[in-house]
């Protein structure tokens, strides 16, 4: 029975992060990475529009008792930042970049969305 629940849940956190990208092409951005590595951190998506390079957290929950938003802990945001910072200095070019947040709350069947541009700054953790 845990197995299946890790399964759902991995699921829904795929789904969650199709939703994510198919939201920000519709917006005008491509997405250049999924799920990009550095180490032991992750970027879940990275976009660019124009000049514009966008790191996203998704973060996708069945359960609407803690907010998705504080799922993510200051640990998290300095291994994403560390891994950005390394991404963007990898690219030829001038880039602005920012950190977004793509939370998704329900299930497949009914859920809501919630999209935080600018969700923190890199300078906080450098």
């Amino acid at each position: 029975m845990e197995e299946e629940k890790i399964h759902e849940a991995h699921d829904f956190g795929v789904f969650a992060e199709t939703l994510a990208a198919r939201e920000y092409i519709k917006r005008g951005y491509v997405i250049l990475e999924k799920n990009w590595r550095l180490g032991k951190s992750e970027i879940d998506l990275i976009a660019q529009k124009d000049n514009v390079i966008v790191l996203i957290e998704v973060k996708a929950r069945s359960g609407r008792d803690v907010k998705p938003i504080e799922s993510i802990t200051h640990d998290k945001k300095r291994r994403m930042t560390r891994a950005a910072d390394h991404y963007i200095r990898r690219l030829k070019g001038d880039f602005d970049y920012r950190f977004d947040f793509f939370a998704v709350t329900g299930n497949r069947e009914q859920y809501e969305i919630e999209l935080l541009e600018d969700a923190f700054l890199a300078a906080d953790f450098f």
